[in-house]
């Protein structure tokens, strides 16, 4: 019996030493687990808001401006089809400090209006924070609709915004189109009115008309690249844009300043003569197909398909975009359902990484670990 044991113990060693290391470093728990810090159940908060119904949708994310609190903001998503009675919106936002302390919670007010992106502090005097194209208090605690009824619709659902300490600006694909050659850009005073004459809204080219296949092509509102990130930065006046590229698989990023992406007259990437555009025009390019991303005048965040999540750090705002230093790597998430929302406060301060777990219901926060 014991040779016997000794023949399995030797056939079990003789095994981890033929597969390597990978036996003992890969592991099914993400590598972030030792910086956990705290965490809260929502469950009976979202129960209440979905009345037990399912499936549910959410989106996570972080508000942040310098000089203010940053706000968590999860939005929970019941379904809002019923057979019987129409479209019926029941989506509520959280709204959570930095600490995941509740502060309050917000609805629309209208069965027929919804939440979107995209999420940001306001220009205005009262810290107001733009959600989709609802304003609401730091803390959740009001619901209007942006200038007076005036909604956001011709940006499209996908956009980015952020406020430069005299307007809020939005960027977004143009509406109907899963992908783009133009991005939308609608600027709104501390009042909320419309800075731009007309419908209010400019356009700045990712790529010049010239480059681009012909607006014919049955497929063609399908072609170009969709924003998954921006960053603003103030002391700069630059602007950080991330796309990414279905065609061809990718994430690439170039940087314009706020003047001339948001003169209507701008072109992001202004010398490629066709599309698809090498990935050596951008400045800085990935090959990675639609992961979660988050971005900011640091770097990016990237949680992809296999699980990993990695940082990539770039430039200053105010030199030439290009990578720098080594991409850091954790064992993340297998899941795709998980969110995650980063913190890097332009005030300066401690940065965290949040993380939704739709299955617990679940949100964490984890201290740095890049």
């Amino acid at each position: 019996m014991v040779s016997k044991r000794v023949a399995l113990v030797a056939s079990l060693l003789s095994l981890a030493l033929f597969v390597g290391c990978e036996l003992f470093t890969t592991s099914p728990f993400p590598g972030f687990v030792d910086q956990t810090d705290i965490s809260i159940d929502l469950g009976s908060r979202i129960n209440s808001i979905t009345g037990g119904a399912s499936p549910v949708t959410y989106d996570l994310n972080v508000v942040d401006q310098a000089g203010l609190s940053p706000r968590v903001l999860l939005l929970a998503e019941p379904p809002s089809s019923d057979p019987t009675q129409g479209f019926d919106y029941k989506g509520q936002l959280i709204f959570m400090d930095q600490s995941l302390n509740v502060l309050g919670q917000a609805a629309t007010g209208s069965p027929l209006d919804f939440f979107s992106k995209p999420y940001a502090y306001s220009a205005d005097s009262n810290n107001d924070i733009l959600a989709g194209y609802f304003v609401l208090s730091p803390n959740g605690a009001t619901t209007t609709v942006v200038a007076g009824g005036t909604k956001l619709t011709p940006l499209g659902l996908v956009g980015f915004a952020f406020n430069d300490g005299v307007a809020t600006y939005v960027f977004a694909t143009p509406p109907g189109q899963y992908a783009s050659f133009d991005l939308s850009v609608a600027a709104y005073n501390s009042g909320w009115g419309l800075l731009y004459t007309g419908n209010g809204v400019r356009t700045l080219a990712i790529i010049p008309q010239a480059a681009r296949p012909s607006p014919s092509d049955p497929n063609y509102t399908n072609l170009g690249y969709q924003l998954v990130g921006l960053a603003y930065d103030q002391a700069s006046g630059y602007i950080t844009f991330v796309f990414s590229e279905p065609a061809q698989g990718r994430i690439e990023a170039a940087r314009l300043d706020l003047a001339t992406a948001t003169s209507g007259t701008g072109v992001l990437l202004p010398n490629p003569t066709s599309w698809p555009v090498g990935a050596d025009a951008w400045p800085v390019a990935l090959t990675e197909d639609r992961p979660q991303l988050h971005a900011d005048a640091a770097g990016i965040f990237m949680v992809q398909r296999d699980g990993w999540m990695t940082r990539y750090t770039w430039t200053a705002p105010s030199q030439a975009l290009a990578w720098t230093g080594s991409p850091v790597q954790i064992v993340g998430d297998r899941s795709l359902s998980r969110l995650y929302a980063f913190l890097l406060p332009q005030s300066g301060g401690p940065q965290y990484m949040y993380r939704f777990d739709p299955a617990s219901r679940i949100l964490t926060r984890y201290k740095r670990w890049w």
